[in-house]
């Protein structure tokens, strides 16, 4: 059982993608590569196109010319389209939205962090159901206290 294709077939994998020959043979000649063997692939026997590529400083640029182009759009947007901003999707005029003058930073109903959130629902029915499930499956691995006759002397 060798690994050596058989004569006449292309290698290709389970995708169906053609593999380079191990050998050269007459079908990898580049008047070959018109033919219709070639043009059953997926780019239709061309090279996709690759990505040219840049190094830092082109990218920094286009990363800059990229947000200029963002921030025009958002400037044409404001003189063209932003009376929309005013109307409701049936046309009428929307009514101002005023703001409370005092709002407290701090919530008693709504945690203000992670560790708040959990530790607020300890008090509930499931919150201690959750602590005795808790001290029950972790009570076979605790460290427990030596009898007296194996501490150390």
């Amino acid at each position: 059982m060798g690994s050596h294709p058989h004569p006449g077939f292309q290698r290709t994998t389970s995708a169906g993608y053609r593999l380079p020959s191990t050998r050269p043979s007459a079908l990898h000649t580049p008047t070959a590569q018109s033919g219709p063997a070639v043009s059953r692939g997926l780019t239709g026997g061309r090279r996709a196109p690759q990505a040219p590529r840049t190094d830092g400083v082109q990218q920094d640029q286009l990363w800059r010319e990229l947000l200029e182009a963002e921030r025009r759009g958002q400037r044409r947007w404001a003189q063209n389209w932003s009376f929309l901003k005013d109307y409701d999707p049936l046309g009428e005029k929307k009514a101002p939205v005023t703001l409370p003058e005092n709002v407290p930073f701090f919530s008693d109903a709504v945690p203000g962090s992670t560790n708040q959130v959990v530790g607020s629902r300890v008090d509930t029915p499931l919150g201690q159901t959750l602590i005795g499930m808790d001290s029950f499956f972790v009570e076979g691995v605790r460290k427990k206290t030596l009898e007296a006759e194996l501490q150390p002397v």
